[in-house]
């Protein structure tokens, strides 16, 4: 059984203790019960020294549940994701303001209790600190067992410092459509064409971003590959890219910076992201030279196969005139 935190050095501070210890569930955070137990187990134990309930955060899940699947499904136990990410980077990617607040992670191995979890915690100082830091406000948990994996269970709870607004899922403009259609009963003579097997939905972006003119941000969207065939990037006809939309394949040399071309922006950052399995598409955008918003639609694609469902996903780059807009130091390393 193993464990360990990324986090920083924290002056501790006393405030009321809290009437409940059960967790604040955001909507539409999806824990489960064994993770709600845990959250509420976390909660009992800093209030009970009078330090803040934790709210649950749905993109701090989202950042957390990935994890323990990752270093599960990888065979790995460590902070920096096999894809290169740091705990604050994996939380701003599933949506998190992390660059601006405090951040704090915790890993657990081999545990199977959340009693167990919580208890090689506390007896570990660096993971303590984490627990007892009142900077912390919003917390997200994942866990997971992956056969045949070192550990076998793989913990992840994700702090922060602010209780964020959740972005509502994009809502699919195709659902009209499809609603529509579904009063109507297919004629038995029309051949349907065949499934690609390439489908996907949308699971978790960057906030839109503040950025001054002419300056570089980079962003990321995930999708969830729902079909029934695996992303290979770097293979022809299997590669799932990140196309432009609204309209689909619009040229945007306004705001491309590397990408793969002016209307495809990246492609996974793994090499293969199969059934089920959440891709990551981290790209580069150029802030165009004049001030105001800039709004950015986007559409999953496999070049050659078929185009990924549309989410109805997009940004709205907010361009300052100056260099007005700042960044902030991650707390993570």
């Amino acid at each position: 059984m193993r464990f360990t935190a990324a986090t920083v050095a924290s002056v501790l501070a006393v405030v009321g203790v809290l009437g409940s210890f059960a967790p604040l569930l955001a909507e539409g955070a999806g824990i489960d019960g064994v993770e709600q137990d845990l959250v509420a187990r976390i909660n009992a134990f800093r209030a009970a020294r009078g330090l803040p309930t934790l709210t649950v955060s749905d993109t701090l899940t989202v950042a957390a549940k990935w994890m323990s699947a990752d270093m599960g499904a990888r065979n790995y136990f460590a902070h920096t994701s096999l894809d290169g990410r740091s705990p604050t980077q994996r939380m701003f990617d599933a949506g998190y303001p992390a660059f601006g607040t405090w951040t704090g992670e915790d890993l657990a191995a081999g545990y199977t209790t959340t009693a167990d979890v919580l208890n090689g915690w506390i007896n570990s100082p660096a993971h303590y600190a984490v627990l007892v830091n009142p900077q912390y406000h919003a917390i997200g948990v994942g866990h997971g067992y992956t056969t045949g994996s070192t550990y076998g269970w793989y913990w992840t709870a994700d702090f922060g410092g602010v209780v964020d607004v959740v972005r509502a899922v994009p809502a699919a403009r195709a659902v009209t459509t499809a609603s529509v259609q579904s009063h109507y009963a297919t004629p038995a003579q029309v051949a349907l064409p065949p499934d690609s097997g390439y489908h996907a939905s949308w699971s978790a972006q960057s906030p839109d971003p503040v950025v001054a003119a002419g300056e570089r941000t980079t962003l990321v969207v995930a999708l969830t590959n729902t079909g029934s065939r695996g992303w290979y990037r770097g293979v022809a006809d299997q590669q799932a890219n990140l196309g432009t939309s609204e309209p689909q394949d619009a040229e945007r040399p306004d705001l491309a910076a590397d990408w793969l071309s002016a209307n495809r922006l990246t492609s996974t950052t793994t090499e293969y992201v199969g059934p089920g399995e959440v891709g990551w598409f981290e790209f580069t955008l150029r802030a165009p030279t004049t001030a105001g918003d800039y709004r950015l639609g986007l559409r999953g694609v496999v070049d050659g196969a078929a185009w990924l469902e549309d989410d109805g996903i997009f940004f709205v780059i907010h361009v300052l005139p100056s260099i007005a807009a700042s960044g902030s130091l991650s707390f993570v390393r």
